[in-house]
């Protein structure tokens, strides 16, 4: 969110800095990671509107930075009940006259002959599903800063924030001072420190990522006639039920599974856990119950994915309350980085002239 609005920041001439405690991007940030899931697919409208919006602007940063960043699947929801978060998806998609289908289970087993129709009721497919490069995405929303001439100050740790007369001021290590006009604040899981007043409005978990390499069989069986987990023959796919989600091959071979359900509670500042074995084999009941070729799957990579998240699960973008000056963007509870170009528009708005023309209020701390 920081990199996408110095962007708009530096394209309208403003003098922009990007302050991190890391390198960029930072290894340990919410958006690193090879990939995340982007659709349209949300049971609110307003949500599936910003990501209509979203969808057009990772579009122009993909040919502004000749980038590939995004590679169309289509989502598949599962469904097991009628009415479902699924459903609701499906009636917002097509309120706003955006393509959707809803398939019954025998459809999809035609369709998509990878999953067990007997786990599931029905689905519902959004085609503008798409693996989102997210490591890729932020390196090109960085690099292009740094074509704006924005500055870049990395391993350097903004410890507070403080009103002076004239000014901002970021107090970074033990006492090194930056002044600004303006400070944005999007430091994801760690702002519960950095802005304590939000300290019992935000929660940061631990998520737990596995890459499985499907195995190749010896030849196509009856059972499974040359099943393909590429994309273009595999959909990203959503089980709300048990919070599994994934997406095909794209990474070394590999395809992505993690689960959406809060984990447990951590402390960013210390050192994260690592992926559990009890983890790796919930990931292949999943997968049994519902894509049985990839029971046996070989593990190829596990990252740990740290959520930042708010009590509703709506994001934070309002102004400090105590210094004006400071407008705070955070609490993207694992499913804000598809909107990360939408973000930047909005906050880029606000820094400059208070007024943006996409509804904001409903990330208002007013709320709380």
């Amino acid at each position: 969110m920081g990199a996408a609005t110095a962007c708009e920041l530096a394209r309208e001439g403003a003098s922009v800095a990007l302050i991190d405690q890391s390198s960029l991007p930072n290894p340990q940030a919410a958006s690193f990671d090879h990939s995340k899931v982007f659709r349209f697919a949300y049971p609110d409208p307003f949500y599936v509107s910003l990501a209509v919006d979203a969808l057009k602007r990772w579009q122009a940063l993909e040919d502004e930075t000749a980038t590939k960043l995004l590679t169309q699947s289509g989502a598949l929801l599962i469904g097991k009940r009628r009415p479902s978060f699924e459903t609701q998806c499906y009636d917002a998609l097509r309120s706003l006259n955006l393509e959707a289908e809803m398939l019954d289970a025998e459809e999809i087993a035609v369709r998509f002959p990878q999953f067990n129709a007997e786990a599931f009721s029905y689905g519902v497919l959004d085609p503008s599903g798409a693996i989102l490069y997210a490591s890729k995405a932020v390196r090109a929303l960085i690099a292009l800063a740094k074509k704006h001439r924005v500055t870049i100050i990395e391993g350097e740790r903004v410890n507070s924030v403080e009103q002076a007369s004239l000014s901002t001021v970021l107090i970074v290590g033990d006492s090194n001072k930056i002044r600004c006009e303006q400070a944005m604040i999007a430091s994801g899981p760690w702002t519960r420190k950095l802005v304590p007043f939000l300290a019992d409005k935000l929660t940061t978990t631990f998520q737990e990522t596995v890459y499985f390499e499907p195995i190749e069989r010896a030849s196509p069986s009856e059972s499974s006639p040359g099943i393909s987990f590429e994309a273009g023959s595999l959909p990203i796919f959503l089980e709300l039920d048990s919070g599994f989600y994934g997406m095909p091959i794209h990474q070394f071979g590999a395809m992505k599974i993690a689960n959406h359900y809060k984990g447990t509670e951590i402390d960013p500042y210390t050192a994260l856990p690592v992926v559990s074995e009890a983890f790796i084999e919930s990931c292949r009941a999943f997968f049994g119950a519902f894509i049985p070729e990839l029971a046996d799957a070989r593990v190829i990579e596990t990252r740990v994915c740290v959520y930042n998240n708010t009590p509703d699960d709506d994001f934070i973008i309002d102004w400090h309350p105590d210094i004006e000056s400071v407008l705070v963007v955070t609490g993207f509870s694992g499913h804000g980085f598809k909107f990360g170009p939408t973000i930047g528009r909005i906050a880029s708005d606000l820094l400059r002239s208070r007024h943006t023309a996409r509804d904001w209020q409903r990330f208002s701390l007013a709320r709380f």
